[in-house]
């Protein structure tokens, strides 16, 4: 689990890493599935902090690889939290 929330402290290396309309979002968590199975939930910041949960759909139920279970670069949901 990712323990900072500063969006200049984030990257690639320690972060999910999305452009959403132009402003780019950094995950202050790994993502996780959720209840439903069907898919994977992540707060996230923006360069001004602002936070973020960013949904993801599985597209691949069956993988072991979390790096393909989802399409990554296009969440189905971004939700302004505050």
């Amino acid at each position: 689990m990712i323990e900072m929330t500063n969006f200049n402290e984030l990257n690639a290396h320690n972060s999910t890493v999305i452009t959403w309309e132009g402003q780019v979002l950094k995950t202050t968590q790994d993502p996780y599935v959720s209840d439903e199975g069907d898919t994977y939930i992540a707060p996230a910041v923006d360069q001004d902090n602002n936070e973020y949960v960013i949904t993801w759909e599985v597209i691949d139920p069956e993988t072991t690889d979390e790096s393909s279970a989802c399409d990554w670069d296009n969440p189905i949901n971004v939700k302004l939290v505050k």
